[in-house]
């Protein structure tokens, strides 16, 4: 074997038990003093360890002896020097190499080779010392007394409430940007818990706990990141409405039914209920410009809806109308305009939209409103499908929704 200058080579054979346990090996050289070799468990065969010494790095290659005697060593011939350019010298390892086995001497040979004027040194390395296997001692965690229980589960509850409270707000973009912090929290209380043993009684509900909490981190980062079927609607009273939430709640049940000092879960709010909120017919939400003579009348044969007419990028009016009912807009101005629904359930006053049951669209086609001396024009517009309609619709993206 061929060496850079500053190392030499060795061979070390150990049994498959020891390469499989692991185990260390000590070796002599007169040039590189004492080396301590330490074979990794699950070492394979060939393996190359690099060793550290005062004269230098030794390159140590490991056998791993088959279960049967090995056959008897092949003896190769005296090394010959290659030669180099220049002045640098070169080691290179000899045909033969002595087997170190635990308990006995063996003996390697090095070459020091140089250039042509100059004739190898031999060099000699003792192995002695013997195999010494490394203990693995196994480790236990006791379980946790009830009281040390209930503190770990009262601080855990206490670390999430500190992030997890930032979250109740009405601002959809203060909520993505707090939840990363919140469910970083849950999941590394989540954590903890997993790395401690609960008492007796509790070692249901402890894995089931870690496991809920988990989950509620990821819906938490999964309602910051999707887009909201209702821009409208509380991505915090969703994440409080989540079955990993409810899971989380009855975990806790479980936990003080098990023992009364354990306290979890203040941190989590009741779901909240769903709401109904509407407005009366034919409340105007915005409303921009009258004074001229044409009618749209809406006929509202489903679920309560917007009507916003919209003049390029401008919106006229947008008018509630709720379903089963009826109503005739007027004071519109001459003019070519789009006409925009958004339908749903409950309607948020303060964000202007619906939080539940969402769905926004248009009409394909415009709708033109003239003003003649004797005639003025009145569209009627059906917000339900009819027999022998006229009127197509495409659904539109909640963010391209005319404001």
């Amino acid at each position: 074997m061929t060496g850079e200058p500053g190392y030499i080579s060795a061979t070390i054979e150990i049994p498959p038990a020891e390469a499989a346990a692991g185990t260390i090996r000590s070796l002599w050289s007169p040039t590189h003093g004492p080396l301590h070799i330490t074979v990794p468990p699950g070492t394979t065969d060939g393996a190359v360890l690099w060793v550290d010494s005062p004269g230098g790095k030794v390159a140590v290659t490991v056998r791993v002896t088959l279960p049967f005697p090995a056959p008897a060593p092949v003896l190769a011939g005296p090394p010959i020097a290659v030669q180099r350019s220049g002045r640098r010298n070169k080691l290179i390892g000899l045909g033969v190499a002595a087997v170190l086995v635990a308990g006995c001497i063996g003996v390697i040979g090095a070459f020091s080779g140089g250039d042509d004027d100059e004739k190898p040194v031999a060099e000699t390395l003792i192995a002695t010392g013997t195999t010494t296997a490394p203990t693995i001692a196994p480790t236990t965690t006791a379980p946790s007394t009830p009281e040390q229980y209930a503190a770990l589960l009262t601080g855990s509850d206490n670390a999430i409430r500190a992030t997890f409270g930032k979250l109740n707000t009405s601002d959809n973009k203060a909520f993505a940007k707090a939840a990363p912090a919140a469910a970083a929290s849950i999941r590394n209380e989540a954590d903890k818990l997993r790395a401690s043993e609960p008492p007796a009684g509790a070692e249901s509900v402890h894995e089931d706990l870690a496991q809920q909490l988990d989950s509620f981190g990821d819906i938490i980062e999964e309602t910051a990141g999707t887009k909201q079927e209702c821009p409208a609607a509380s991505p915090y009273a969703s994440v409080l409405q989540s079955g990993w939430a409810d899971g989380i709640r009855a975990d806790v049940k479980k936990l003080t039914s098990a023992n009364g000092k354990y306290k979890f879960g203040t941190f989590l709010p009741a779901a909240p209920k769903d709401q109904n909120r509407r407005l009366s017919n034919g409340k105007y939400v915005k409303r921009t410009s009258t004074g001229g003579l044409g009618h749209l009348k809406i006929e509202n044969g489903g679920d309560d809806t917007t009507v916003s007419l919209v003049k390029g990028k401008k919106t006229v009016f947008t008018v509630y109308v709720r379903g089963g009912k009826s109503y005739t807009a007027k004071g519109i101005k001459d003019g070519t305009y789009r006409i925009y629904t958004a339908t749903g359930t409950d309607w948020n006053s303060a964000k202007k939209g619906f939080t539940r049951d969402c769905g926004f669209s248009k009409f394909d086609d415009t709708f033109k409103f003239s003003t003649t001396s004797r005639t003025s024009s009145i569209w009627t517009i059906t917000l339900t499908p009819v027999v022998g309609g006229n009127a197509t619709t495409s659904d539109v993206d909640p963010d391209a929704f005319p404001q």
